[in-house]
């Protein structure tokens, strides 16, 4: 079990910076140990399991390049990588959302979903979906093109008259007319839908 992680720390110029780390158990959530902490000027991260079990982290990044900021972990977060940019994913310095959609076993493809701003301001709210471990990011579909900020991606199982055969992806982000704080919205998107009308990239 992992949980990402935010904290803030005085560098070695007495400046405070903010770095993102995980917490993790090993015995299903009896105890818990402080994971590895990421390189400056990142915070609010999300993180995923890939396919070789290895752990990706993605995180906003104060980099001032406008690009979300992504590490890995070979040891379940004891340790990371390096962090870098990731030229893809564009982001206004925002919260982002990721989520394993479906695992590359029993005939089923990998994907990993993402959401966030797609811009350089807080607008464009836009799911992308990954194929190959979230190294690229060949499929978006935007589902509020006007202001938006925060998202949580979810799966969605279950409704009021029992489980939902498509597996809709849920989206409940940030949004509005002219702010993007006006209200919370819920968005569900069949797979087959996104992966049909998605603008490849």
């Amino acid at each position: 079990m992992v949980i990402p992680c935010n904290h803030t720390e005085l560098n070695s110029a007495g400046q405070s910076v903010s770095r993102s780390h995980v917490i993790f158990s090993d015995d299903h959530g009896t105890t818990w140990q402080l994971g590895g902490i990421e390189d400056e000027l990142t915070n609010e991260s999300t993180v995923v399991e890939l396919a070789d079990g290895s752990l990706l982290q993605n995180m906003r990044s104060y980099h001032k390049k406008n690009r979300r900021a992504v590490a890995t972990s070979n040891d379940g977060g004891a340790t990371w990588s390096r962090v870098k940019l990731h030229d893809a994913l564009l982001e206004p310095v925002c919260q982002g959302s990721i989520l394993r959609y479906s695992w590359p076993d029993h005939g089923s493809r990998s994907r990993i979903l993402f959401s966030n701003p797609a811009s350089t301001r807080r607008e464009n709210l836009t799911i992308r979906v990954s194929y190959d471990e979230g190294a690229t990011w060949p499929l978006s579909k935007v589902i509020h093109a006007g202001p938006s900020a925060y998202s949580c991606l979810a799966v969605a199982r279950l409704a009021l008259r029992g489980e939902l055969p498509d597996k809709s992806i849920a989206c409940l982000f940030e949004c509005g007319d002219k702010s993007a704080y006006e209200k919370i919205s819920l968005a569900r998107i069949p797979l087959n839908s996104l992966e049909k009308e998605s603008n490849a990239k």
